[in-house]
């Protein structure tokens, strides 16, 4: 029961930045920078899937785990954009148009 709850929190999360970003509330470059390096960082959640195996009981140490994997992929986002390494192909091929 507890797993369906999640999983609709989730989607509706999903679905509610998904409508705010095509209203032009926020930037979706601040969630596409999440992406991008979530892109290039997607085996920290094969790592946080199998440590939430592993700690079967304890849902507070699983909720820690998640927090410091959303962290760090935000961070690397965050550092990434600012160092350049994080590439927009988008804007790359605007560049070449002109």
């Amino acid at each position: 029961m507890k797993k369906n709850i999640a999983l609709g929190a989730v989607i509706i999360l999903v679905g509610v930045i998904w409508l705010l970003s095509n209203l032009d509330v926020f930037s979706f470059s601040i969630i596409g920078t999440f992406f991008l390096s979530l892109r290039k960082l997607w085996p920290l959640l094969l790592i946080g899937a199998g440590v939430s195996l592993l700690i079967n009981k304890n849902s507070m140490m699983k909720m820690i785990v998640w927090i410091i994997i959303v962290i760090c992929i935000m961070f690397y986002g965050i550092y990434g954009m600012n160092n350049g390494t994080l590439n927009y192909p988008e804007f790359k091929l605007q560049e070449h148009l002109y």
